[in-house]
């Protein structure tokens, strides 16, 4: 849950966000699946760091980038996301 859901209920997600796939690992959000990584362990790690950092934006800037596309390109710090694996 998003903190701007105002929906009180309980959601659950089917699976593990966390997953293997021909000899490799990789983590899912609901934009894509990011990876791959060697390991699970690498995999989970990587999509803490993800989760912080998308965290991290929102508490920056609460809704700009929805509100106001131009502005939140003025207002948020650059940032690239960058697979190390690749």
């Amino acid at each position: 849950m998003r903190k701007q859901d105002t929906d009180n209920s309980t959601h659950f997600r089917a699976g593990d966000r966390v997953f293997y796939q021909n000899g490799k690992w990789f983590f899912q959000t609901r934009e894509d699946d990011h990876g791959p990584f060697p390991s699970r362990e690498t995999a989970e790690k990587e999509l803490d760091r993800y989760t912080e950092e998308m965290t991290y934006f929102e508490d920056v800037t609460p809704g700009v980038a929805k509100a106001a596309p131009d502005a939140a390109a003025e207002e948020i710090p650059e940032f690239t996301l960058v697979d190390k694996d690749t």
